[in-house]
């Protein structure tokens, strides 16, 4: 039976969703493991878990604003709430909220609650404390607004968009972290997520051809040569992945599984470039596709010089964005940094500080090496149809 040419969009539609929904399921059920220390189990058999709740009523309350710091709340609560999941599942009973810089949630009755219960081995007795508000439904109502805005204004390429995002999100904390934990190299396994990652979503968000052919090889080219860079600078620097903050507890995580510490930050650095990449990339291609389409008779050298007048509009944006977002990451930091009038040269050599300068201008050169490689790439496939 022949399908009508109507019914193929949306049928492949269909199949790349089921597909998609296969690849998260199988891959979240692939990546499950038995930790080396269960931090929710407690001396002799106690355990902790937390579980959703919801406050049934408010018995007393002192709260005042803060003195100096508007928008934050101090004082305690005494609530009821009731558990909904979890061994006491249906239970009600009463807990202190204590308000204070980092737990100032004032809450009413009806709100939803995440709470930590300490319960006993005998499964008898337990103590429940209030941990924070639960988030998930509004988080999750959130990105479910973000996806159907962008399907609404994209139509069927930002469908495929948010196809492409579950299937990146999904590779990487199913697939990389997972293959990571248990000995794969961070710096390879960086470079096949960022291949496969090219390969799977500028096809569903760019459609198939040389156009998609060209960004994800200038993307993977690029990704490439940042990573050579980088390297370089992280012995000259003398930083590795071992500089991290968090080296104590990776170092405990180490002694236990296959991780390799030291590509983490190669690995990190990346990962965080590949978006920016793989979106100058495919402006670049398109931008080029666009010129051929218009003008069939141009050849390497003329569709070279549009594709590099595009990239120099995006070049500077691009680069100032990754610049903008791991100087918004460290915005902590740097306000340590003036409030201390800490000298320039303790702050610029410390670990921290070296890493984040170094992620940026690595992110930056993979940014600034796409608009020359893509536009050559692109010129030499777009151009090879004229001169057959």
């Amino acid at each position: 039976m022949k399908i009508h040419t109507p019914c193929r969009p949306l049928i492949t539609d269909i199949v790349l969703v089921v597909l998609v929904v296969a690849y998260t399921a199988g891959a979240v059920l692939a990546s499950r493991h038995t930790s080396y220390y269960d931090m929710y189990k407690l001396s002799g058999r106690d355990s902790i878990s937390f579980e959703k709740a919801v406050v049934t009523g408010v018995l007393s309350e002192k709260v005042q604003e803060h003195p100096e710091q508007k928008g934050m709340a101090t004082g305690f609560q005494e609530l009821t709430v009731r558990i909904l999941t979890g061994q006491y599942a249906g239970k009600t009973i009463p807990v202190t909220n204590y308000l204070n810089y980092d737990t100032s949630y004032r809450f009413v009755k009806g709100n939803k609650l995440i709470v930590s219960v300490n319960a006993a081995a005998d499964g008898k007795k337990f103590h429940v404390f209030v941990s924070t508000p639960d988030r998930l439904y509004i988080l999750g109502l959130f990105a479910v607004v973000i996806a159907l805005l962008l399907c609404a204004a994209g139509g069927r390429q930002g469908f495929r968009s948010v196809l492409a995002i579950v299937f990146t999100l999904s590779s990487i904390l199913f697939v990389f972290i997972p293959l990571v934990y248990r000995g794969m190299s961070p710096a390879g396994g960086a470079v096949l997520l960022a291949a496969v990652t090219a390969g799977i979503t500028l096809p569903l968000t760019g459609g198939t051809g040389r156009k998609t052919a060209a960004a994800a090889a200038g993307t993977l080219i690029c990704l490439c040569l940042s990573a050579g860079v980088q390297t370089v600078f992280c012995r000259l620097t003398m930083i590795s992945g071992f500089t991290f903050g968090d080296t104590d507890s990776l170092m405990q995580i180490a002694a236990h599984t296959g991780l390799k510490i030291g590509g983490l930050l190669f690995a990190a650095v990346l990962i965080s470039s590949l978006g920016a990449v793989m979106d100058i990339a495919m402006s670049i291609a398109s931008a080029v596709n666009e010129v051929h389409v218009n003008n069939p008779s141009a050849g390497f050298r003329e569709l070279f010089s549009a594709g590099m007048h595009m990239g120099r509009d995006m070049m500077g944006t691009m680069a100032n964005t990754l610049i903008l977002a791991f100087t918004g990451s460290s915005i902590v930091m740097l306000v340590q940094i003036y409030t201390y009038n800490m000298q320039s040269n303790q702050v610029l050599n410390t670990n921290s500080m070296a890493v984040e300068i170094i992620q940026a201008l690595s992110g930056s050169f993979a940014v600034i090496s796409a608009v020359p490689v893509v536009s050559a790439l692109s010129a030499q496939l777009f151009g090879r149809r004229k001169n057959k």
